[in-house]
């Protein structure tokens, strides 16, 4: 409830007692039943939020994988195919990965630095945080993703997309160009045992940035569990498939 400030003198108080009236006048004419929803339905959104904050949920905006909540757990003790997690994206190429697609842009990377990433970065296609909360590099929110190979596990990149243990993964092609600009990627034909220490992450929504993009993520980056707290099933579809299929495979 907002307490406003008593008027300094008739005048104002006028005018401030008009405005009053008016609001209240305003209130009286809108249906009873619409002014009861429409409370119930902030109280209601008030509820949720202050209940997600002591449940520790985050709140998934991106279509990468299913929209909602998803409560945050410790981080896995024993990291294995299929465990959801959130981790700050590695930004460097530690590995000395090459990469394809937008040769002119690479050019301008500073030694060390992710090409992938800094052009996701530049793009502004990653959300930040405000003042660093998850103290991720460059601010940027953590990731959610899904591991789909770990140290010793072999991925491979197809035309028709990313190949984890034998497995193709559902709508996983790499898309080359989204509003006719070159995306940096991994090549088509890319092989790779996961190294000690680093995962390859997945997520099965249309136009997900995954590592087929960016490579593989160190296991120390990883910030913790994620499990589905309340989420729309099927809404990782919800990006436009012409933005996709803009690509050339």
């Amino acid at each position: 409830m907002r307490i406003l400030p008593l008027p300094a003198n008739r005048y104002t108080q006028t005018r401030f007692c008009f405005r009053v009236f008016w609001d209240m006048a305003f209130f009286r004419k809108l249906p009873t039943v619409f002014i009861f929803v429409l409370l119930l339905v902030i109280g209601s959104l008030a509820g949720l939020l202050a209940y997600a904050r002591v449940e520790h949920w985050s709140l998934n905006s991106t279509t990468c994988m299913p929209l909602g909540f998803y409560q945050r757990g410790p981080i896995p003790r024993e990291l294995k195919d299929g465990d959801r997690v959130y981790f700050c994206p590695e930004i460097g190429n530690p590995l000395h990965l090459s990469f394809v697609g937008f040769p002119a842009f690479q050019k301008s990377v500073k030694a060390g630095e992710n090409p992938a990433m800094a052009q996701a970065i530049d793009g502004m296609w990653l959300e930040r945080t405000p003042q660093g909360h998850w103290h991720c590099p460059r601010d940027l929110v953590p990731f959610a993703k899904e591991v789909v190979a770990t140290a010793g596990q072999t991925v491979q990149i197809t035309k028709s997309g990313v190949v984890a243990n034998g497995h193709l993964l559902p709508n996983s092609q790499i898309v080359t160009k989204v509003d006719g600009m070159p995306v940096v990627h991994l090549p088509i034909g890319f092989r790779m045992v996961i190294p000690k220490g680093y995962f390859w992450d997945y997520a099965p929504g249309t136009f997900a940035y995954t590592s087929a993009y960016y490579g593989p993520e160190p296991v120390k980056n990883i910030l913790g569990g994620l499990r589905p707290a309340l989420v729309i099933p099927g809404s990782q579809y919800w990006y436009p498939d012409h933005i996709q299929n803009s690509g050339e495979h």
